[in-house]
């Protein structure tokens, strides 16, 4: 019998998604952190983003390798399938955005690099530029008027303003960061293409070429588009993917080793845990003690 997953079908502490319609939900920061005394274990949410506004207090995001310190006003954003937890002192003063993965992909279908760009773990800070904290602010506003009121075409005007919203979180990316290698659209198209077909194959994962062969592109063209976007392998991105799962399960559910190691379709539990080790440091044993 399955043993169910734990905290990851929704927000922290709840088996299932925040909303029953819809595709954003707002929450000021104290009401689940003060139900947690502040302190929010390490978790990770299947399909669902989040950005955090933070206005005053301290607090520590927790990663999987760091602790990043979190001094207002800054924001943060947490993309899918990413572990992370934080400690607040008490009375911080922030709120959380929760959108379904679903919703971005529609909204920057044509868009790409947009989405690809702001689905990252990212820390941006201002309090060298409080003006582009300002604008942000006045988009989160935007969308709590959105959220709370009930006018006509309700859904659409939310997905405008978190469109801009995003626009806005991606020039300030930009701004912040130094890109290695520029993709243009159809790359990017692909590699998005390629991310979806690795999630809907599961645990079944195809092999490299039968996902090339789906995007009607060659390996070799399927590998250079991988390394363009991320720097890695075709191998490695479907590596990755299984790794994530992995983790899930390692922190969720009480399954052994051998019974993950099945479960995501590795026949043998040994190459699943060298795998593992490569890619994250740690054994699958050490990342679960490390989880608790």
């Amino acid at each position: 019998m399955r043993k169910a997953l734990k905290n990851f079908e929704g927000l922290y502490g709840d088996k299932q998604h925040p909303f029953t319609d819809g595709f954003i939900h707002h929450e000021l920061l104290e009401v689940r952190s003060r139900r947690y005394d502040w302190a929010i274990d390490t978790h990770l949410h299947t399909d669902l983003l989040q950005v955090f506004f933070f206005t005053s207090g301290n607090g520590v995001l927790l990663t999987e390798q760091n602790r990043v310190p979190l001094n207002p006003p800054c924001v943060l954003i947490i993309p899918t399938n990413t572990l992370h937890g934080f400690l607040f002192e008490a009375g911080m003063v922030g709120e959380v955005f929760t959108i379904t993965e679903g919703a971005l992909d529609a909204f920057f279908k044509t868009a790409p690099h947009v989405l690809l760009e702001v689905n990252r773990l990212n820390h941006l800070t201002f309090r060298e530029s409080e003006p582009d904290f300002v604008q942000l602010v006045a988009l989160r506003d935007r969308i709590c008027a959105e959220l709370a009121g009930d006018q006509l075409e309700k859904e659409r005007a939310l997905g405008f303003w978190v469109q801009l919203l995003w626009v806005q979180l991606y020039r300030l990316s930009l701004a912040s960061s130094v890109f290695i290698q520029k993709a243009d659209n159809r790359t990017l198209g692909y590699f998005q293409g390629f991310q979806k077909l690795i999630r809907q194959s599961g645990y079944q994962t195809q092999s490299v070429q039968e996902y090339a062969r789906e995007l009607s592109i060659t390996t070799v063209h399927l590998n250079r588009v991988c390394q363009s976007v991320v720097g890695k392998s075709a191998l490695q991105v479907v590596h990755d993917y299984l790794i994530g799962e992995a983790k899930k399960y390692l922190l969720g559910t009480s399954y052994s080793l051998s019974e993950i190691s099945y479960l995501l379709n590795f026949k043998d539990p040994a190459y699943f845990s060298r795998l593992f080790k490569k890619q994250t440091g740690l054994t699958p044993g050490a990342f679960r003690r490390q989880g608790k």
